[in-house]
């Protein structure tokens, strides 16, 4: 992903990158749900985007890094937005609205929103110390988090898929990690000035930037 001094260019990406975060982000949630396995590389672009600041007007570089490591993810959200719908595609775009729904809700709760920036805080601690974002204590305690802020939000987005992988204790982890991975993208695509008439003026715009930067990516 390359930087750019053009404002309008450098939203289109920034929308670009986080409307491909989240996509990830519910596909491997929805990999796991259904066949107990994501990707771990996938998983760990995002895990470690919830770590990363992005104080700078490039925010997807910060958080995200090179366009390939979010590949599954643009990919994703190419079929989505072209309505080339997979049987499996419409539990994900629940999971998508779930998540812009609870990121948009987030700031109105200001003392449940600063649990969670004190709770990271802690986490990052533990992060640098294991030196792996995808630790099991920390992939435990991001999820930990989750589960003491964000799931005692109405409506609670609900995970659907088999019993046999969602009742494993390593698999409900790494699912609530990435929802606040999706979470952390949400809260990107709005800074970057995303919303639901993005969707529907812009959605040509965005397409072309996704296959941009697969075709930047090698793939």
């Amino acid at each position: 992903m390359q930087a750019t001094n053009n404002p309008v260019s450098r939203h289109l990406s920034n929308r670009t990158i986080a409307l491909a975060a989240i996509s990830q982000s519910v596909y491997l949630i929805n990999a796991i749900a259904r066949k107990g396995r994501a990707d771990p590389e996938d998983c760990r672009v995002l895990l470690e985007s919830i770590f990363a600041a992005s104080e700078t007007q490039d925010a997807s570089r910060q958080l995200y890094g090179d366009a390939s490591k979010l590949k599954t993810g643009l990919q994703t959200s190419l079929r989505l937005l072209g309505g080339q719908h997979a049987p499996e595609d419409r539990i994900m775009m629940v999971y998508c609205s779930g998540l812009l729904a609870i990121e948009k809700r987030l700031p109105k709760q200001p003392q449940l929103a600063g649990k969670l920036s004190e709770g990271m805080r802690r986490i990052d601690k533990q992060r640098q110390y294991f030196g792996d974002v995808m630790h099991p204590s920390i992939v435990a305690a991001i999820a930990d988090l989750y589960g003491e802020t964000i799931s005692t939000m109405k409506p609670r987005i609900i995970v659907r898929g088999k019993t046999e992988h969602l009742s494993r204790t390593e698999n409900t982890r790494m699912v609530r990690s990435l929802l606040l991975a999706g979470l952390r993208a949400a809260h990107l695509w709005r800074e970057s000035g995303g919303g639901h008439l993005t969707l529907l003026l812009k959605r040509k715009a965005l397409m072309r930037e996704m296959q941009q930067l697969i075709e930047e990516s090698g793939n």
